[in-house]
């Protein structure tokens, strides 16, 4: 809960970081984009001034007054000339309030300039992109200078873009507003996408954000995942003690109880009592060292897989060795085992020892997982470059959901107490490593109330019995 809570908090401490700077750089750039507004209206109306000087005197009708003043054209095209080139090492505004005292002094009539004539198209979007470049600004746009009633003086879009202009982030400034001239001007940059290209520009930060998010996140479900097949380890290693446990006293108290008898001299025993209870003890030392050797082989996740010694020999025998030794078990519950051996390849380049464990480990199965009286039915039958031994019987049966689970180390079949069946949950998933260790095949037929099918598919020797 506690990582969860983490994660969620790192999480939400990215997401107002991301948001939190994309703001504080919108503003900044929105600062720029102002400031670069400004500039652009300087170095226009210093173009319009420069280029007025040429323009100024044509344009203006000459009264007496004029003749009589003590200026003559000459003085007025020098001065101004003059102040408009020093203009790169002097202070902007003090040199242009001073062109304006100069017209004002030389001119007693309000000026009204053609912008057409002072100012052109392309040398606008120059000074534009100049002034954008000159601060690292790379910004799609359109502009527009209007007139206070907001007739449109100057523009470089079409009316198939006013779309476009509409969702435009717009900054606007007054232009030409001194008194000099008759009327202000309004100049206005349409910035296109200006969020988008801000995005843009945090694409790195927010691609390794995100790459950081994400491999948070994977680690997150990673521990989690860890974290519970550890809890599930450790859980079925539990119950796989508690069943060892009582596995194992099993054979042991039935050993200690036979070894009482015969030690016992008040208890008159006959040859046949003694070889009973010698029998009984040959067989649960013989169970006992099957237990042990059982947990031994399952431990080859651990230490990697047993070192197989193959043997050519014929399969059916070995089957019918491993119905002998459980035999007597199957006779304690009036259970039956039935053969039926068709296959003509029935001789296997094998382990003899492991392949005789896997039948014995599914005949276990067979006993321990039945409600009726054990009834199994093993087959053999010749299948293309090898024989498959098939196992039927009349268990409990196996859910579908459980047919893969089946296999899996230290898995038991859920029957509801833990120890209502003996076994570790060991048994199915020696016999598909030793399978496959040979390069056979296993799977299970199965469902509840109708037993179980095992189907062992194992390659023949080229040897054939005749």
């Amino acid at each position: 809960m506690l990582s969860s809570i983490s994660l969620l908090g790192f999480i939400i401490l990215q997401y107002y970081w991301a948001t939190h700077n994309f703001e504080e750089k919108k503003i900044n750039v929105q600062n720029v984009i102002k400031l670069c507004n400004q500039e652009i209206i300087e170095k226009l109306e210093l173009q319009i001034l420069e280029k007025s000087s040429n323009v100024i005197l044509p344009t203006f009708n000459p009264i007496s007054a004029y003749k009589n003043s003590p200026y003559d054209e000459e003085s007025l095209m020098d001065s101004i000339t003059g102040l408009v080139r020093d203009m790169e090492d002097q202070n902007f505004i003090s040199k242009r309030k001073r062109i304006v005292d100069i017209i004002n002094r030389h001119l007693s009539l309000g000026l009204n300039f053609d912008l057409d004539q002072l100012l052109e198209d392309d040398e606008i979007i120059e000074i534009i992109t100049q002034v954008l470049h000159s601060h690292e600004l790379k910004l799609d746009f359109f502009y527009s200078i209007t007139d206070t009633n907001g007739i449109i003086l100057f523009s470089n879009f079409k009316k198939k873009e006013n779309e476009l202009i509409a969702n435009a982030t717009i900054f606007s400034d007054q232009f030409l507003k001194d008194d000099i001239y008759n009327e202000s001007k309004i100049f206005s940059l349409y910035v296109l996408d200006f969020e988008k290209s801000i995005i843009k520009s945090f694409t790195g930060v927010i691609l390794i954000s995100t790459l950081l998010i994400i491999i948070v996140i994977g680690t997150f479900i990673y521990s989690i995942r860890v974290i519970n097949n550890q809890k599930k380890t450790t859980q079925i290693r539990t119950d796989f003690i508690n069943n060892m446990t009582h596995e194992l006293k099993t054979p042991i108290a039935t050993i200690g109880l036979a070894c009482e008898a015969l030690k016992d001299k008040n208890i008159s025993l006959n040859v046949k009592m003694e070889n009973k209870f010698l029998n009984t003890i040959d067989h649960e030392n013989e169970r006992l060292g099957k237990l042990v050797e059982t947990v031994l082989q399952n431990t080859i996740s651990d230490k990697g897989t047993p070192e197989l010694k193959l043997e050519i020999f014929n399969l059916e025998e070995i089957i019918n060795k491993a119905i002998k030794s459980i035999e007597i078990a199957f006779d304690k519950q009036n259970g039956r085992i039935e053969t039926d051996f068709m296959a003509l390849n029935k001789i296997v380049e094998a382990d003899k020892l492991h392949i005789t464990n896997v039948i014995y480990n599914l005949l276990d199965n067979s006993l321990k997982y039945t409600e009726k009286t054990p009834h199994v039915i093993i087959s053999t039958r010749d299948v293309i470059g090898g024989i498959v031994i098939r196992m039927k019987d009349n268990g409990i049966g196996i859910a579908k959901n459980n047919h893969e689970k089946v296999f899996e180390k230290l898995y038991r079949v859920p029957t509801g107490d833990v120890h209502n069946v003996k076994g570790f949950g060991l048994g199915l998933s020696y016999v598909k490593s030793i399978i496959e260790l040979h390069q056979g095949t296993i799977k299970v037929e199965s469902k509840i109330g109708y037993g179980s099918t095992f189907l062992l598919n194992l390659k023949s020797s080229k040897i054939i019995e005749s």
